[in-house]
């Protein structure tokens, strides 16, 4: 669980920023929510235009109102190989006070097309308690298939998956922010990090404001949870009480997410100005 946590935080999904650091405690198995069952949405995502002007989203997490950790996220527009393709950069770390417990340090990049979201490139290189790692994913046009690695010290372990319905860690995340979020409506999506699978299911529950530190926001109020699809039996791997605020226009920005763990409330906000 704790390697979906690091490769969502660190391509992206901001919003698990501080469950990556705490693995042994988030770690709270319990049974699957009614979100496990719903059907994949066949509906094709849209891309906002505000991805094309680009975007820098910066994060803060605190548990039990003690600074946990930061994160950084950007996405820029540029050409590459004759094609328009989004790229996003990201880098993450946990807090001094938190370092005491688990010291994560990390820096992703990805990239995938602007029309259908069809990834192509991700990457994540972390340090876990100074014990380096990395992972990644390319996209094999010919084969159609998700080419997965996994460096450890000097080993190298691979793995590949059929392109199609399958993202990466990053290109979940924008293709998520690219969906319809009508309330009442559930939403999954198959991750690929590279060395495993997982499913990212979300219900969207309603429009409501939203407290931040910056002020009151319109907001969309999700209940996510992610399954293992290598495991069995398919259990939530997130707290129940975890619940995701996205903002209510176009781009979905991610603005707070909340979690209730064993060792306390965990808040991950969005700060930027």
């Amino acid at each position: 669980m704790s390697r979906l946590f690091r490769c969502v935080t660190l391509s992206l999904c901001v919003v698990a920023l501080s469950l990556a650091g705490f693995r042994a405690t988030a770690a709270d198995k319990r049974p699957p929510q009614p979100a496990q069952g719903t059907p994949a949405s066949t509906e094709p995502p849209v891309a906002p235009a505000a991805f094309a002007r680009g975007e820098t989203l910066a994060y803060t997490a605190m548990l039990n109102e003690l600074p946990a950790g930061d994160a950084e996220v950007r996405l820029r527009q540029e050409r590459q190989d004759g094609r328009e393709v989004y790229r996003v950069t990201a880098q993450a770390r946990t807090s001094e006070l938190i370092d005491y417990l688990y010291r994560l340090r990390g820096t992703a990049d990805g990239m995938f097309t602007t029309d259908g979201f069809t990834p192509l490139l991700f990457r994540l290189a972390y340090k876990n308690n100074d014990r380096p790692r990395e992972m990644g994913v390319r996209y094999d046009p010919a084969a159609k298939m998700l080419l997965g690695s996994v460096k450890r010290r000097e080993r190298v372990k691979e793995r590949s998956v059929p392109a199609g319905d399958v993202y990466d860690p990053i290109t979940a995340f924008y293709w998520l922010r690219g969906r319809d979020l009508t309330p009442g409506k559930p939403l999954q999506v198959e991750v690929f990090t590279g060395k495993a699978r997982y499913r990212v299911a979300a219900l969207v529950v309603k429009k409501e404001d939203v407290p931040l530190t910056s002020g009151v926001r319109p907001a969309i109020r999700l209940h996510p949870a992610v399954f293992s699809l290598d495991e069995a039996p398919q259990e939530n791997l997130l707290p129940p009480e975890t619940t995701l605020w996205v903002s209510a226009d176009a781009t979905h920005t991610p603005l707070k997410l909340e979690s209730f763990m064993p060792i306390g409330r965990l808040v991950v906000e969005l700060n930027n100005n």
